[in-house]
């Protein structure tokens, strides 16, 4: 937290929501006198999954924010912390959190500002209420084919594996190959909507909430992305780029196609995988040379529905803006950890360093050559800062 010689002086909070916030450190924020907390919250199956009765109801990683905040409201007045300022940062698996924190009631007046860095609630990379779907595969996956679900044997299974165990088979459950598991944006577990109503964070599907006044409409609402926000996520195909060919057989979209999942087969999933690769590709034909095209496809897969969001959103709220991270730096260190490319750019994760200390770059942080990148972090810290003070 900040250090003030006044007696009496209130501090903006900042929340952070990230999955690796250990490895990085809150100093830039601190020094503009920003009290920050970080949250830890649970990820993947041990966060979402959701089995539609009183096992699991889902959305446990979500929740945990929301007792981080309810803490909060309840005690940083002993930190000096302002109340009426509180704003939550979300990054990485954090920004899909954070998005559905703007269209949930059990987060109701328990912040005044939001920064998304990359997610968004209305994305089928980010939503899945397929929650049945993933509990068969998730038997299949153990016990092999069956009509009918051994619930008892599969919570029993549940409740006592090794964590270790429980990630490796939740890695992928849906039907896979090569091509198409390097090409998969999903998450296996993310928000779903809750049957309980009384004590759910989601009880309906976001497009709904937003057709109807907001719990939290009165926000101030950052929400930003990478120019190459999917480059990171496709690293495979950089490293063999023959693959990309292969796309033409095995090529895989995602649509919010609300009520299903993965109907590859339908007509009309084959009439607009047609329209994609016409609209994306050169003479709609991936070839070896279509890595920025494809990576252009995917990056849009995140971008638009996290633009439509920020829509419906300044809809409800005063202040919505909207910003595109593309600088090209030292410590992009997602970006430089890719093999060599001949463009330039930032893929998601890569603002992280420039708005929290990162560990792993303690020394170049101090380098004489990283004139630009320090520039750069103050102008970042300024515009974050003012935000979080002023909205």
């Amino acid at each position: 937290m900040p250090i003030s010689n006044e007696k009496n002086k209130s501090f903006s909070i900042a929340v952070w929501v990230y999955e690796d916030s250990y490895a990085h450190g809150p100093d830039f924020l601190i020094e503009e006198d920003i009290l920050v907390v970080i949250v830890n919250f649970r990820t993947s199956i041990l966060g979402f999954l959701n089995t539609d009765d009183e096992f699991s109801k889902g959305n446990m990683g979500a929740k945990d924010v929301v007792v981080c905040l309810k803490w909060i409201r309840s005690n940083i007045y002993l930190f000096n912390g302002d109340l009426n300022k509180v704003t939550v940062i979300g990054s990485g698996d954090g920004a899909y959190v954070v998005s559905f924190l703007l269209v949930s009631s059990a987060a109701e007046d328990l912040f005044k500002r939001v920064i998304i860095h990359g997610g968004s609630a209305l994305s089928p990379v980010d939503y899945g209420n397929h929650n049945l779907k993933v509990i068969n595969k998730l038997h299949q996956r153990l016990y092999g084919n069956s009509n009918k679900i051994n619930k008892e044997k599969l919570y029993g299974f549940l409740s006592t594996a090794p964590v270790e165990i429980l990630m490796a088979i939740s890695h992928d459950l849906f039907d896979s190959t090569e091509i198409r598991d390097r090409q998969r944006l999903t998450r296996a577990f993310g928000c779903t909507v809750e049957k309980d109503k009384k004590n759910s964070f989601i009880n309906e599907h976001p497009l709904g909430v937003y057709k109807r006044k907001l719990a939290n409409y009165d926000v101030h609402v950052i929400f930003g992305y990478c120019n190459y926000d999917a480059l990171l996520k496709l690293k495979y195909f950089i490293k063999r780029r023959i693959l990309l060919k292969y796309l033409n057989f095995n090529f895989q979209y995602l649509l919010p196609f609300f009520g299903g999942a993965d109907e590859y087969d339908s007509k009309r999933y084959k009439n607009i995988l047609k329209r994609i690769k016409d609209f994306y590709f050169i003479n709609s034909t991936i070839t070896d040379h279509s890595l920025r095209r494809y990576v252009k496809y995917h990056t849009d897969q995140v971008v638009y529905p996290l633009i439509r969001q920020a829509r419906l959103q300044s809809t409800h709220s005063k202040d919505v803006y909207l910003y595109r991270f593309s600088f090209n730096g030292c410590f992009n260190i997602k970006w430089t950890s890719l093999p060599k490319l001949n463009w330039s750019g930032a893929t998601a994760g890569d603002e992280i360093c420039y708005q929290f200390k990162c560990k792993s770059l303690v020394d170049e942080y101090d380098s004489p050559e990283a004139v630009i990148e320090k520039r750069f972090i103050k102008k970042m810290t300024k515009l974050l800062t003012n935000f979080i003070k002023f909205g």
